[in-house]
């Protein structure tokens, strides 16, 4: 995209009087752009606007040089940089091809940026140990399960649940370190739902707040649902307003799951891979439950080891027993 393009894309929104604009960058590789990126902020940095702003880009750490680092570190309060770093060495070079990436200056720079670390099945079997890894580096993570496209084997799933049970080992002997995402739920509104239906909601946010503007300008809901990836009809539909004109994103199979309402899903992967908006990864079932199951063994864990439990905690262990058997009769 050229710099004319991107500050006339960006104009409108920065001059709309209204809440904060997050203003993500995205490629392939980030720094690719660097030469229109750099340009860009000093650009919106100068100017007079009516809101606030947040710059950010995702990045490898392959194209890093002195001269870049220097203007990002000058720079670290508008733009933040996320890094994809995949845990252990091994794992980041068996997955992406390169190691020599600068960790210390991601987690120095941008300290409370969590660490973008994909799990795939190939690599699942390190994945407690390359979160640790990263923890004691001093650097937030997120692990990201990926699974849109291929489904996992039970096998699979069940090492997943094994490396999960490791960490939540780990974590209630460090109770001061940055929680991972697996490992935030809310236990008392699961059991709620077991007996109150709740909605499905559209986590994502594509073409409700969050657009994609592609080299010419054009807008998509997404970055997944754009010429990027689709084509022929499918993009068409897209265009049309597919998206738009679609006011309930939910999925039959999940209505009397607890766990739907806060279980995300990506309408653009569901629309890319199985042809309609709604229509989830039913692996996504088996890894969010195992998710589930895990933060309750780790929460009975810390429960039983103290001695006076508060009311709050209290009815948490309720709503852990009712989740438990919940599951069981599902299974």
């Amino acid at each position: 995209m050229s710099l004319d393009m991107a500050q006339s894309i960006l104009e409108p929104f920065l001059l709309k009087p209204e809440g904060r604009l997050d203003i993500t960058f995205m490629g392939g590789e980030t720094l690719l752009a660097f030469g229109v990126i750099k340009p860009l902020v000093e650009w919106i940095k100068a100017g007079s606007w009516n809101r606030h702003y947040r710059i950010f880009g995702s990045t490898n750490g392959t194209l890093l040089t002195p001269a870049i680092k220097e203007w990002l570190e000058l720079n670290k309060d508008t733009i933040t940089l996320g890094l994809s770093y995949d845990g252990l060495p091994y794992s980041q070079m068996h997955n992406r091809g390169n190691d020599d990436i600068d960790l210390d200056f991601f987690i120095k720079t941008w300290p409370n940026q969590p660490i973008q670390m994909t799990i795939n099945t190939e690599s699942v079997d390190r994945m407690a140990d390359g979160v640790i890894y990263l923890l004691e580096k001093g650097a937030q993570v997120h692990p990201n399960v990926a699974f849109e496209q291929d489904e996992w084997s039970d096998e699979r799933i069940n090492e997943y649940g094994s490396q999960l049970y490791k960490l939540a080992l780990y974590f209630n002997s460090h109770p001061n370190l940055p929680p991972i995402t697996q490992f935030i739920h809310n236990l008392n509104e699961y059991a709620n739902s077991i007996d109150t239906k709740k909605p499905q909601y559209e986590i994502c946010g594509a073409g409700n707040g969050f657009q994609v503007f592609d080299l010419d300008g054009q807008s998509y809901p997404c970055h997944i649902l754009s010429p990027l990836v689709l084509e022929g009809d499918k993009l068409l539909r897209v265009k049309e307003g597919l998206v738009t004109q679609t006011e309930d994103f939910s999925d039959s199979d999940c209505d009397e799951c607890p766990f739907a309402l806060s279980c995300p899903t990506c309408i653009a992967c569901n629309y890319l891979y199985r042809d309609c908006l709604q229509k989830r990864d039913k692996t996504h079932c088996k890894i969010m439950k195992t998710e589930v199951f895990a933060y309750i063994k780790k929460e009975t864990m810390r429960l039983i080891d103290k001695e006076v439990l508060t009311s709050e905690e209290a009815t948490r262990v309720d709503s852990i027993r009712k989740i438990v058997e919940f599951i069981n009769y599902e299974i």
